[in-house]
């Protein structure tokens, strides 16, 4: 027997969304940590 499952196509570009915004914000932090620690060395 085969289940479908249906899925509110709205819930998961919400969570998609938050995914997104928690990657670029993790990367911009990371990208300004990198940048300070390169001026501290130099």
């Amino acid at each position: 027997m085969e289940f479908y499952y249906y899925v509110n196509i709205f819930e998961t570009k919400g969570l998609e969304y938050l995914l997104l915004i928690c990657f670029l914000v993790l990367f911009i932090l990371m990208v300004r940590y990198i940048s300070t620690s390169d001026k501290k060395k130099s």
